[in-house]
């Protein structure tokens, strides 16, 4: 019988055994996690603090003893550290027991994840958390509950700064926001993302900007510019880094930055090996280009992928991705999808932007929407897509992802039917407006 090893779970990993033992009811699969629990929904572990998530057990996606049923094994508190892609071994700890062992696989799955940054500062600092797994959860709920903690102090402004920001203001916390810049969201840009800090302040966060956290004793929290914040919990929400260093000398590429790269069907360089999840360089749909995107969608996508390839079904690929995402600021959403905007840059293009009503102006209740479009010169093509809005803004982003998906370039827009009534749209859209703009502006490009 054909063994499949399986490193890390989760949605990348915990998803691809899912998907294989559905395929392929024959194969052995282990799961080896180096942590407590095997699958849950962590994009929601934040609304869990605020309350949204009421039963936190709900988050729990998959245990060892569901994973049973599906005759799949999972040894959690088991780390990889080794892998000989040559002999098809890896090097397995036994976190608990501290014994380490070695065992052969015919396919590898790697789904190592990344792991949370951290600031010097904080290292042994008992009340400063991450939260990028139920047990980083279990330690921030329970630290609040033993020392009845009422201000905690959120770094960072990405997506977990933000979410978890919201959160602890639905919770009933004072909340201070420690950023070392004055750009908040960097996925967003800057002009469009103009009230960040207004609805913070508004929702009685203190906000402290181009500075950060150089020193804590007990309680307080240093600044680099010499202030003092008390500080009874802080919470970092800085970014990720890949979790590769394992596979130093595996025969396993990885880029630059310590991703591991793929292809269309999930493999790596080494035979039988493929990887999913955070830890992987892809590429986008619509260019082609390499990216890095620590985004569900693609995990799930290409669980599916590999598990096809593993089970003899070549022709089931990974067609690449368009990062398309979105998150909720307290009445805000915000949505973005395509390049970046540091590699947009790479491209010659135009921008379209457009503000509007969410639906007829008219209506009692109509609020205003904003796109920007990024479009090549070249061929017409939607490089970027950036919506903002307090209402209909997961619409617009999800029409552009399959409209860019299905090939359709940003002239294109002017021809999508939406569903028209006052209380959802306007005769032409905002997307129809994009669309007409698009044309505009390609004439003159001609002229």
């Amino acid at each position: 019988m054909k063994h499949c090893i399986i490193v890390g779970g989760v949605a990348g990993g915990a998803t691809a055994a899912a998907q294989l033992r559905r395929i392929n009811p024959e194969i052995r699969i282990t799961i080896y996690e180096k942590g407590r629990d095997i699958s849950f929904g962590n994009c929601g572990l934040p609304y869990n603090i605020g309350g949204e998530v009421s039963d936190r057990d709900k988050l729990v996606a998959a245990t060892p003893e569901s994973m049973a049923e599906r005759d799949i094994t999972v040894m959690t508190h088991h780390e990889v550290t080794r892998v000989d892609s040559g002999t098809k071994k890896v090097t397995v700890k036994d976190i608990n027991g501290n014994d380490t062992f070695e065992e052969d696989y015919d396919y590898l799955i790697l789904s190592p994840g990344g792991a949370p940054k951290t600031l010097s500062a904080l290292l042994d600092v008992p009340q400063a958390f991450v939260l990028h797994n139920l047990e980083d959860l279990d330690g921030i709920k329970s630290h609040i509950d033993r020392h009845d903690v009422d201000k905690v102090v959120v770094i960072g402004a990405g997506y977990i700064g933000l979410e978890l920001i919201e959160n602890f203001v639905r919770r009933g916390m004072h909340v201070t926001f420690i950023h070392r810049s004055d750009e908040v969201y960097r996925p967003l840009e800057d002009d469009m993302g103009d009230f960040f800090i207004e609805e913070m302040e508004r929702q009685g966060v203190d906000v402290r900007l181009n500075t950060e956290i150089v020193e804590v004793d007990g309680n307080v929290a240093t600044l680099d510019n010499g202030e003092e914040i008390d500080a009874p919990m802080i919470v970092a929400g800085i970014g990720i880094l890949p979790r590769t260093e394992f596979l130093q000398g595996s025969g396993i590429e990885l880029n630059d930055d310590g991703f591991i790269c793929t292809g269309e069907t999930g493999r790596t360089s080494a035979e039988s090996v493929y990887a999913l999840g955070d830890a992987i360089e892809t590429f986008y749909q619509h260019t082609g280009g390499k990216t890095t995107v620590a985004l569900a969608w693609g995990a799930h996508r290409m669980a599916y992928v590999i598990a096809s390839q593993i089970s003899g079904n070549g022709d089931v690929v990974f067609e690449g991705l368009l990062g398309t995402n979105i998150m909720r600021f307290f009445g805000y959403d915000i949505a973005t999808l395509g390049l970046g905007q540091h590699e947009v840059t790479g491209y010659d293009h135009f921008i379209v932007d457009h503000r509007q009503r969410n639906k007829a102006g008219y209506m009692d209740g109509s609020v205003p929407i904003r796109v920007r479009i990024y479009v090549s010169k070249a061929d017409g093509k939607i490089l970027r897509a950036a919506v903002v809005g307090t209402e209909g803004v997961d619409k617009r982003i999800d029409i552009l992802a399959a409209h860019i998906r299905l090939g359709g370039t940003a002239a294109d827009l002017a021809n999508i039917e939406v569903a028209y009534s006052p209380p959802y749209s306007s005769p032409k859209s905002v997307l129809n407006m994009l669309g007409y703009k698009t044309i505009e502006k390609m004439k003159k490009l001609d002229e």
